[in-house]
């Protein structure tokens, strides 16, 4: 039902995402939510996104489905163009061998789902991380991410843009 609805794969999706988050080793859960988002395919929903970012990063020793992000990352660069098209609901593109496209797509919602927030978290974290290793911040990979996804592709913010956030 989640491929079929749109508002109940939100809330399915933040059910297992609190859920795998919850536990504290890689027990054969991690592995059955895998498994049924690639089978679904939802592995390509924002949904989908936030719990791989959040398996990659609490249990780093999961087995996560081969050829589904490049270097396993959804944050690459490589994957950015597609991950703005996943956030932003648009599964007619965004899937890689053309399978998402019978995922229906969410009506317009004022309030971003919780993809969003862990996304944004996950890089700013990296980004964090970077400057600590390098205490170089001449090139802010959050800045970059935050046009290349948000600002320049798809999402029009009304107050303000990319270039106003990191002057």
């Amino acid at each position: 039902m989640a491929r079929d609805i749109p508002w109940l794969r939100e809330d399915c999706g933040k059910i297992l995402y609190e859920l795998a988050s919850s536990l504290e080793s890689p027990v054969p859960v991690i592995d059955g939510i895998l498994d049924r988002l690639k089978a679904s395919n939802l592995l390509n929903t924002p949904e989908g996104v936030a719990i791989w970012l959040m398996i990659r990063t609490n249990f780093p020793s999961a087995a996560l489905p081969p050829n589904v992000w490049h270097d396993n990352d959804p944050l690459s660069k490589k994957e950015r163009t597609r991950l703005a098209k996943i956030l932003k609901e648009d599964f007619r593109s965004s899937s890689t061998d053309g399978a998402s496209g019978s995922i229906k797509t969410a009506a317009t919602n004022p309030n971003p789902i919780f993809a969003w927030d862990v996304v944004l978290k996950e890089m700013l974290g990296r980004e964090e991380a970077q400057k600590t290793r390098k205490k170089d911040d001449s090139k802010a990979e959050f800045a970059q991410f935050w046009i290349d996804v948000v600002d320049s592709r798809f999402l029009v913010l009304d107050c303000c843009t990319a270039a106003d956030l990191f002057r």
